[in-house]
């Protein structure tokens, strides 16, 4: 790992000027806990360190999960080019000495350390130990506790590029909900955010440069105090659109890289700005018309958006609903693309666990779904994934978890710490793909049901869909979205426990229908729940290196280090952003071959050979390109290649599949299910419902766009004055074919029939009668004038 930067240079005896470039030899990050401060207050440990992997994933640098207590030797801790400690303040004497002896070494290279809290100031007996050594090296002091719930995180200098882009005096965050540990510099450094209440403010951000060493100093992020919250159920109880995030990304991304003045890459899970699967807890998996009604749902919001569910059992219930009447549902939710999972046997997990109770509570459910599935004919694939059950399961117990399962999804911290998601490997022993994702803010259980909480139907509505908006368009980089559902609450279930205590609603689906539409008319990525596995897998495990100038970013991207090798099938509809400029991407290369899929700032990966290194290549400009190129695709592509026409890419799917293509002359979409001319953007945007080739087929007749067609078109011949149009049977929906075009559309036949053609200027909608199979569309032009 190494950093390079060459500065603008004047060869002023050759009248010579270079443009900057620097380079980095593949960043990565180690994420440390501290098993004495984990056992001493289990669930800042655990805030903090899902917490920080989510912030590793957004920044789009690699990572590996550790311990203090098992902090590695001086050659391995140097290929990290950041370490992180989070909320690391209790170890033993040892670990001490072993931190201090490390980091002594570790920053006299060029490498940089973050702290998130106090780092080893108490002992394992929560005493205040002498910790001056490793202060003077971090040059750092503390000033305890300090600020409370009258408190905000405000930014006090835009000069850095942590806060770059937000205004001097800006809030970032609503009012905390606790005191936090102030760190701050013992001299010189810059301190970027502050803590206040108007009157008194303290450090919150800090960032040091020392020598070629960098150390940033958070004041307690992954804690209790919930600097990162977008809602907390406290007064004024209102949805904050909260930036912290986006500091916290860009700090993360200097302490690896600098000032450096140059565009670089950044890897990201998708290539929309946010990435949807449904959790689904079945918590009343034993009624009959919970289950009926969910299931029917879930598999109209995949049919109808794309977006999936991880839909659970708790398997011991499932017999009185009857396997014979759930088990067609189940596998026609697997069939879109969904995944069946565990929620347990008994919905029993508890501190008590022993292992017994766990080969019950988790194998015992594996096996009593797969058999009964099975045994009604149809069987589902092999069970990989658990969202837990009951209350949240410490991170001790997580080894019990990645042994069996390699996804899971858990809550319960959410109101503190909004977004943790990634591959992570605390207490998980030797599986280490286990891939965790933190319920997104906030449960339907609280929302509706919780006791201590109290909101309309229409309340709950617009406060999801507040945070759903902030995500989309304030976080961005592909952040998760996966709201926690239960079956008891979309079929309206009535309150029962605190009744009296919460407003109670009737009618809860207003919410889940409104969520449905924010899946369907924002550009989100749907994966499936193991595809998104894979590639959070990919985000953590891979390498790269880079070399950047003003116009051009050159990237390889190591695949060797994915631990197996099926992640590479899973890598298209991935994203590579491109951080630190106002340019905009001109054209691409993968290995040598045009890739023509990318938005202004983003990359869209294709499927790579796994374990080999790819070279990439991006040209920016000064404006956006016209050339024609994929945009955005809301399902996994495997392969983009130009064409004679334009260009064609795959796409696999077994739900909606959306996609976007700019186009810079006339075109229709070959293969499509349904597509549209967008002339606000000039693109052409359709979907398909099951693997595809798209093909992009140019058109010589002057102003043509194919504005609406609602049945694939799977072949064009264009001759003078004609357009003939090859048209797949339609659905059970009428067939709508309508198109504009500069030249007067005189004539349209079906299978040689005329058809009527209604027309408004230069925009046709022409009649089509019902037919059952393939038939073609002749479309016929005036003659342009000679």
């Amino acid at each position: 790992m190494k950093m390079l930067r060459f500065g603008a240079v004047l060869l002023l005896f050759c009248g010579i000027a270079f443009a900057s470039t620097a380079s980095f030899t593949q960043p990565r990050l180690a994420i440390f806990l501290s098993k004495t401060s984990y056992h001493h207050a289990w669930e800042t440990s655990q805030l903090a360190g899902h917490g920080w992997v989510g912030i590793a994933t957004l920044a789009g640098i690699p990572y590996d999960t550790l311990f203090v207590e098992e902090m590695p030797g001086d050659p391995e801790l140097s290929k990290y080019s950041t370490l992180v400690f989070a909320q690391a303040t209790l170890v033993d004497d040892a670990t001490y000495s072993e931190i201090v002896v490390r980091l002594r070494a570790y920053l006299a290279g060029n490498h940089s350390v973050i702290l998130d809290g106090p780092l080893a100031t108490k002992d394992e007996y929560d005493k205040e130990r002498d910790h001056h050594a490793l202060d003077d090296l971090l040059g750092l002091e503390y000033k305890g506790l300090q600020g409370g719930t009258e408190h905000r995180i405000r930014v006090t200098s835009n000069d850095h590029y942590g806060t770059r882009g937000f205004e001097v005096s800006q809030f970032l965050t609503p009012v905390l909900a606790s005191a936090t540990n102030v760190l701050q510099p013992r001299s010189g450094g810059a301190v970027l955010l502050v803590s206040t209440n108007g009157q008194q403010s303290f450090p919150y951000l800090s960032c040091v440069t020392r020598g070629s060493s960098r150390v940033i100093l958070v004041s307690d992020f992954g804690t209790s105090a919930g600097a990162g919250t977008f809602f907390r159920n406290d007064p004024p109880q209102v949805i904050y659109a909260n930036q912290l995030w986006n500091a916290m990304i860009r700090a993360v991304q200097w302490a690896s890289y600098g000032d450096v003045d140059v565009p670089f890459p950044a890897p990201q899970v998708s290539n929309a700005n946010l990435t949807a699967v449904v959790r689904f807890d079945g918590d009343n998996s034993g009624d009959l018309n919970y289950q009926l009604k969910t299931l029917n749902f879930l598999t109209g919001v995949a049919q109808d958006t794309g977006v999936v569910p991880l839909y659970t059992w708790v398997s011991s219930f499932v017999k009185k609903a009857g396997w014979d009447k759930l088990a067609p549902l189940g596998k026609r939710l697997e069939n879109l693309g969904g995944e069946i999972g565990t929620h347990s046997k008994f919905h029993e997990i508890d501190r008590k666990m022993t292992p017994d109770r766990w080969r019950e509570e988790l194998d015992g459910s594996v096996e009593e779904i797969e058999q009964n599935m099975r045994a009604q004919g149809f069987p589902i694939r092999k069970i990989q994934s658990m969202i837990n059950p009951g209350d949240t399961i410490p991170m001790e117990d997580y080894g019990e978890v990645a042994g069996r399962f390699s996804f899971y999804m858990t809550h319960g911290l959410e109101q503190s710490v909004p977004l943790g998601f990634g591959n992570m490997t605390w207490f998980t022993g030797a599986n280490k793909d286990f891939v965790l994702l933190e319920n997104s803010p906030h449960p339907d259980y609280q929302w509706f049901y919780d006791p201590t909480w109290s909101y309309t139907t229409a309340q709950i509505t617009a406060n999801e869909e507040a945070i759903f908006d902030h995500m989309f368009h304030n976080v961005g980089r592909g952040v998760i979205f996966n709201e926690m559902w239960h079956d008891y609450s979309i079929s309206s279930a009535p309150v029962n426990e605190g009744k009296d205590k919460r407003i109670t609603n009737q009618n809860n689906f207003p919410f889940y229908e409104a969520m449905e539409t924010k899946f369907g008319t924002l550009p989100i990525y749907c994966p499936e729940p193991q595809e998104l596995a894979q590639k959070l897998r990919a985000m953590a495990q891979w390498n790269y290196s880079w070399k950047a100038s003003d116009d051009t970013i050159e990237m390889t991207l190591d695949l060797s280090s994915l631990r197996r090798n099926d992640t590479a099938e899973f890598l298209g509809g991935m994203g590579v952003r491109v951080e630190n400029t106002g340019k905009f991407i001109q054209s691409v290369l993968i290995d040598g071959r045009v890739h023509p899929a990318f938005d202004d700032r983003l990359l869209i990966l294709p499927n790579l050979a796994p374990g080999n290194k790819h070279s990439i290549t991006i040209k920016l400009g000064a404006q956006p390109t016209r050339a024609t190129h994929l945009a955005y695709v809301s399902k996994l592509v495997t392969e983009a290649t130009l064409t004679p026409g334009g260009l064609a890419f795959n796409v696999k799917a077994r739900s909606k599949a959306r996609f976007a293509v700019a186009v810079a002359e006339p075109a229709i979409a070959l293969n499509a299910d349904w597509q549209e001319w967008d002339d606000s953007d000039g693109h052409i945007k359709g979907f398909v419902r099951s693997d595809r080739r798209i093909q992009l087929v140019k058109v010589s007749t002057s102003g043509f766009h194919m504005t609406r067609a609602n049945l694939p078109i799977l072949a064009a011949n264009e001759k003078p004055g004609t357009l003939a149009l090859r048209l797949a049977a339609p659905s059970p929906e009428a067939p709508q074919v309508n198109l504009r075009s500069d030249r007067q559309l005189r004539r349209a036949t079906l299978g040689g029939q005329d058809l009527r053609i209604r027309n408004i200027g230069r925009t046709y909608e022409l009649e089509l009668p019902p037919f059952t199979k393939e038939s073609e569309l002749i479309l016929y032009f005036q003659e342009a004038h000679r």
